[in-house]
């Protein structure tokens, strides 16, 4: 997927380049010598794979691929064995929230059996790890790499930018 289109795509190249330091473009260069095409967003990535016209799509969002194989389509989802990053989504209260009472309801709603059953459902990781997905991997079967989110956060125009001159 295109970094500008995807976020999930971003943190995955800004996590792999946080961790591998600038030798980490090596691998990005690599996808550009074997004619790696970089495709719109997630779901632009992942239909050239179902329908054939391609045969592996890197860095996008696993839980389409998981859909799209309990759907029926002939897809897989392979973790790579070094490692890979899991793009956190959080929830949080603001400080000036003038609704505080009803922000921490949502909260522990967001965290209660039911609703991280649904989230588990629709192929996503639970936030809860006593939760498990049955439809998927869980969060301890999938290698991370040891990302600095930091690093991450203040490098994602510049990494993105330089993905795009890339694969121009």
């Amino acid at each position: 997927p295109d970094p500008s289109l995807s976020g999930s795509a971003l943190d995955f190249m800004t996590g792999y380049l946080s961790a591998k330091g600038d030798s980490g473009w090596e691998l990005f260069k690599q996808y550009k010598s074997n004619e790696v095409a970089m495709a719109g967003a997630n779901q632009e990535a992942l239909d050239p794979v179902i329908t054939g016209a391609k045969s592996v799509v890197a860095a996008g969002v696993d839980y389409m691929a998981y859909k799209a194989k309990a759907d029926g389509e002939p897809v897989d989802i392979v973790y790579p064995a070094e490692g890979t990053v899991i793009s956190p989504r959080p929830a949080a209260i603001i400080k000036t929230s003038p609704n505080v009472d009803n922000a921490k309801a949502f909260i522990d709603y967001l965290l209660s059996d039911e609703a991280q059953a649904l989230v588990a459902k629709a192929y996503l990781l639970p936030g809860r790890t006593d939760v498990k997905a049955e439809n998927r991997a869980n969060l301890e079967e999938i290698k991370t790499f040891d990302v600095n989110w930091e690093w991450m956060n203040e490098h994602s125009d510049e990494v993105s930018s330089t993905f795009t001159q890339i694969f121009k």
